[in-house]
């Protein structure tokens, strides 16, 4: 199962686009490895593969081809020993990830996996869903997280989309995220479909588990709430957790299954749902205060929750059997965007704050705070702290630096702005 852990060429990274260029020590490393083709079972030669370097701006710190066993080395003096690095294969349209762990001598050994691609849809299937249903002030918060089971030993790749979903046809846009590497959220771009209320997704599913999550806002001030989400894939098991547990549930299809002790969650399970069906439920009564009064707001009111002290919980199901933390599915979705924000800004800001002391205080803020993600990603990646604890402390970083971002100096009011240099 998953744990969790650019729909442009590596939006992989766009949470860890945010942080800054900085400069590297010399150090002798050396990092070889296997790049392998899954599908056939044999390795591939002549595949390019390239050092990343998140802390660097996501800049490619060095490359090689594999050989005819599949073998590469990459060395040489900018690599840093201690530094975070990522590897990446491009093999048929598809990007394939691996963290660099170096050892005490300053040595790594990165093992890739890469699969043919097909643009033929496989027999796809959900083998975990989960709804979490938020009500708060006059808006439900919805979302919503999908184990899609790839069957093929092929990565399924199709610009007329691979992953489809359903949602009111009242709601506008969703966001949609897929999980990557380390259980980092995959921005992605939804197209609409044919009906009102259809979505899809061109991401390419690898083999196994790949996770999906869609959240969207909907309208709250009637204190009522019809769900009638699908999506065109048979679903073994759905999970419905309602917040605050005062709502009233009305379904056919679900079924109470108590109340969660440590998030207060009223839970509603269901089995065996066939391809298209609805996960239909009527949520009535009255909403929980709001925390956030901007509507653009969503993800910095997570944020808010998460220091306030809302404890990380991992719920029991097949989705956590990879150690999905309850907190994590709820937040994830609303706090991607978070990091998108901030890599979207920064460029731009950067560029701006340049002159008066005020400015330079705001950019020493920034590169403290996007320097300090930095760190903790470093930290986690090598195994040095708990995963609880790191996205705590992470989720913290990026509100700060949200916050710092909406308080810092405005060029607007500047008469020597460049002509679009601002919205």
């Amino acid at each position: 199962m998953f744990k969790v852990k650019k729909t442009v060429t590596f939006t992989f990274l766009a949470v860890f686009a945010l942080l800054l260029a900085t400069p590297v020590r010399s150090l002798a490393a050396r990092i070889e490895g296997q790049i392998s083709n899954g599908t056939t079972h044999r390795p591939l030669a002549g595949q390019k593969v390239e050092l990343i370097s998140p802390r660097g701006g996501m800049a490619v710190a060095g490359g090689a081809t594999t050989d005819a066993s599949g073998h590469f080395v990459i060395g040489g003096g900018k690599i840093d020993s201690s530094g975070f690095y990522l590897l990446q294969a491009t093999y048929e349209g598809v990007d394939y990830n691996a963290p660099v762990k170096f050892d005490p001598s300053g040595n790594a050994a990165v093992s890739i996996t890469a699969y043919e691609a097909t643009n033929k849809e496989p027999a796809l299937r959900i083998s975990s869903a989960r709804v979490i249903v938020r009500a708060e002030g006059t808006q439900a918060h919805v979302q919503e997280l999908f184990a899609l089971q790839n069957p093929l030993q092929k990565a399924y790749r199709n610009p007329k989309g691979t992953f489809f979903f359903h949602v009111p046809a009242g709601v506008g846009n969703p966001t949609v995220a897929a999980v990557g590497l380390m259980n980092m959220p995959l921005p992605q771009n939804p197209e609409k479909g044919k009906s009102p209320g259809d979505f899809y997704i061109t991401y390419a599913l690898k083999p196994g588990m790949n996770v999906m999550m869609v959240a969207y806002d909907a309208d709250y001030t009637s204190q009522q709430l019809s769900l009638d989400d699908s999506v065109p894939y048979p679903v073994e098991a759905a999970q419905l957790f309602v917040i605050p547990p005062s709502l009233a549930v009305k379904s056919t299809l679900f079924t109470a299954a108590g109340q969660d002790p440590e998030t207060g969650a009223k839970v509603f399970e269901a089995g065996k749902l066939k391809a298209g069906a609805p996960f239909a439920a009527q949520v009535t009564g009255q909403a929980a205060a709001a925390t956030q009064e901007s509507n653009a707001g969503q993800a910095e009111a997570g944020a808010d929750q998460q220091q306030e002290g809302t404890q990380v919980k991992v719920v029991p199901d097949s989705i956590t059997s990879v150690g999905v933390p309850f907190l994590l599915c709820f937040l994830l979705v609303l706090l991607w965007a978070l990091g998108i924000r901030v890599a979207k800004e920064w460029p731009r800001w950067k560029a701006r704050q340049q002159g008066s002391p005020v400015q330079k205080q705001f950019r020493a803020k920034m590169e403290t705070l996007v320097n300090s993600i930095a760190d903790i990603d470093e930290l986690f990646a090598s195994g040095k702290i708990a995963e609880k604890q790191y996205w705590k402390e992470r989720l913290e970083l990026k509100a700060k630096a949200v916050a710092i971002l909406k308080a810092g100096p405005s060029s607007k009011s500047k008469p020597h702005a460049a002509p679009g240099s601002h919205r």
